[in-house]
């Protein structure tokens, strides 16, 4: 396997991530109850799967390999990717301040944030799979590939730790029956 699938596996389950952020919006907005532990949840999954997880596979291991390969065109692209992690982060920080004021959620701020990150990652998410990926396929060594995969499963032992990708994927199936509405 290269590294690039499993990036783009967790990809699914972030795509996943953000119709049910949007299933939970689209709820706000009509005045249904979202309950805190969903919300929590959520923003765990933002922080620890998409952010230290995923994001720390990118930025600590793909990127600088890429860039070490000197790959044509990697560097404007991975210097646009690294911003929007950022603002992801910050969008993130104002979801879960919004989403943790006790008994006095800011919904509006939740859903607007929300709706930010949301508009950010997708297409965020089509530029790595369409643009970035090839790129390092194509250019990446198989040893320097072997060892970014073994890179990445040190990512899901060491900060995840054991069983929580898992967790993560039960835990986004159950949120998927309550927030997306079947076609």
């Amino acid at each position: 396997m290269r590294p690039t699938v499993d990036l783009k596996e967790e990809h699914k389950a972030v795509k996943l991530m953000l119709r049910i952020l949007d299933g939970m919006c689209t709820n706000i907005e009509s005045g249904k109850s979202v309950e805190q532990e969903h919300l929590d949840g959520l923003i765990e999954f933002m922080r620890v799967f998409v952010d230290r997880c995923h994001h720390t596979k990118e930025e600590a291991y793909l990127f600088p390999e890429m860039e070490k390969a000197g790959i044509s065109g990697s560097g404007e692209l991975i210097a646009s990717l690294k911003k929007e992690h950022e603002e992801a982060r910050q969008y993130v920080n104002r979801i879960e301040k919004a989403a943790s004021e006790k008994g006095n959620r800011e919904f509006s701020a939740i859903v607007e944030n929300s709706r930010a990150y949301i508009q950010l990652l997708n297409p965020h998410i089509e530029k790595e799979d369409n643009k970035l990926f090839p790129m390092a396929d194509t250019h990446l060594s198989e040893t320097v590939q072997k060892d970014l995969l073994e890179r990445f499963e040190a990512v899901e032992i060491e900060i995840i730790g054991p069983g929580k990708h898992e967790e993560f994927h039960r835990w986004l199936h159950a949120m998927r029956d309550i927030y997306i509405k079947p076609k």
